[in-house]
């Protein structure tokens, strides 16, 4: 069932375009449309220290919450561990979301500076976020997310996708979910993207997957973006605001 399930919702998000039906006019006009950013992320893959542990880890949030208040920080900070239970895990991914571009140099605060648990490489740096599909009231301090990274097919671009989307977010009003979806990517020329699928708790992505997987008009949307787009990777996240 899990496999259904990864391989579903990866088919679900193969973003792209209207299908073949597209006359070239409306192509033409799909590619003016470009994203309307409401707001920047930059990220970091980390390490925890050969002698650190996730407890070490969470015992240094607090004392990184201080150091960040103190020194007036003005972006919000998430972190991202994988959705496992293996309880030696090692990596995870620093989220910085800000409503304006965000200044590296700000960072180097807590990356790779003032602490000995972990150390980062830069992952992203700006990022243009657009959130396409809202049915969260308010997220959550703790929440499940999926990232999908992938690329636009050969005659898609964001104009087409933002057609499908728009379709996909229609047929969802059908049905009680409680989700969002965010897309990003590096500027509006390149053909590279990210799909961010956003829950408020494992319930409300369980909750989900029982009242759409099945659905007609999931296999409808699979349908219509498989061929758009491919997603060469799927990771599944928990995800604690910090800051």
């Amino acid at each position: 069932m899990m496999i259904k399930k990864k391989n579903l919702l990866i088919a679900l998000f193969f973003l792209g375009s209207c299908g073949n039906e597209v006359s070239n006019k409306q192509q033409n006009l799909s590619e003016l449309m470009q994203p309307n950013q409401n707001y920047f992320i930059s990220q970091y893959e980390c390490t925890l220290s050969k002698n650190n542990n996730l407890n070490d880890l969470e015992q240094y949030i607090p004392k990184l919450s201080q150091l960040l208040k103190n020194h007036s920080f003005k972006y919000q900070l998430d972190f991202y561990f994988l959705d496992s239970h293996d309880d030696e895990i090692k990596n995870f991914i620093i989220n910085v979301k800000n409503e304006e571009s965000i200044d590296s140099e700000d960072l180097n605060l807590f990356i790779n500076s003032e602490n000995s648990i972990f150390q980062c490489l830069q992952k992203n740096n700006n990022l243009v976020a657009t959130t396409l599909i809202s049915k969260i009231d308010q997220q959550d301090d703790i929440y499940y997310l999926e990232i999908l990274d992938c690329e636009f097919g050969t005659d898609s671009n964001f104009g087409t996708f933002k057609v499908a989307s728009d379709y996909f977010y229609n047929l969802l009003n059908e049905y009680s979910i409680s989700y969002k979806a965010d897309f990003l990517n590096s500027d509006s020329s390149s053909r590279n993207f990210y799909w961010h699928n956003f829950f408020n708790s494992s319930v409300d992505r369980d909750d989900f997957y029982a009242s759409w997987i099945d659905s007609e008009d999931s296999i409808e949307i699979k349908d219509l973006f498989s061929e758009q787009s491919e997603c060469f990777s799927s990771n599944s996240y928990i995800g604690y605001k910090v800051f």
